[in-house]
């Protein structure tokens, strides 16, 4: 194989991506309580409140635009990301699962939204917590799988839409490759047509879609 052949081949998807992380914004980004999910999450942690081996909770608040506060799992990581300036909630899979890279994406989709589900309702109270449906962005960590190159987000584009179709349905939707080009592919999902969906009403879409 060339050298010009191996570059190519290295700028596209590899191979399936285990580590998916999806995020979703919230919507007062002043309001946001940080310490608060410190509770909230070791609350979550007593009452199994989400699905998983909940382990423990990790305050990284005193990082300028990092994780925020971070719930680990077994399966999976949950914290508030606080990445680009902006407050959500981020939900990432971790290398032990399986499945196809659809399989992976929408496993991480559905689990993000119950979970930022629970978040509104466990605060629908005192400073409730809403999060916008509107717009999502992915992050690929698995940087032997999925590259940070434009090839890459060229192929995950289509593949991620289809996925979404199941969410959202046959709706426009704008795609744009974000971060820094060093760092792991990164994507942000905007949706350009009409509609409102509240986290319930996308998750109850996805499960009609998988029949």
């Amino acid at each position: 194989m060339s050298t010009q052949a191996a570059a190519g081949l290295e700028s596209r998807v590899l191979s399936e991506p285990q580590r998916v992380g999806v995020k979703v914004f919230v919507e007062d980004q002043e309001a946001f309580d940080r310490a608060r999910m410190i509770d909230v999450f070791h609350k979550w942690i007593q009452e199994n409140r989400i699905p998983g081996t909940l382990v423990d909770v990790h305050d990284y608040t005193h990082v300028p635009e990092g994780p925020g506060v971070l719930l680990v799992a077994h399966e999976w990581h949950l914290r508030t990301d606080e990445a680009g300036g902006r407050i959500g909630l981020e939900y990432e899979l971790k290398r032990e699962g399986s499945g196809t890279l659809a399989e992976r994406l929408r496993e991480a989709i559905v689990s993000l939204l119950e979970a930022a589900a629970a978040l509104e309702q466990d605060t629908a109270s005192d400073n409730p917590v809403r999060f916008a449906t509107r717009e999502m962005v992915f992050r690929f960590t698995d940087r032997l799988a999925v590259p940070s190159t434009e090839a890459a987000f060229e192929e995950i584009t289509p593949e991620l839409e289809n996925v979404l179709a199941g969410f959202y349905g046959e709706v426009p939707m704008e795609f744009e490759r974000v971060g820094h080009t060093r760092g792991p592919l990164t994507l942000h999902m905007r949706v350009a047509g009409e509609g409102e969906w509240s986290l319930d009403e996308l998750v109850s879409g996805a499960r009609s879609a998988a029949g």
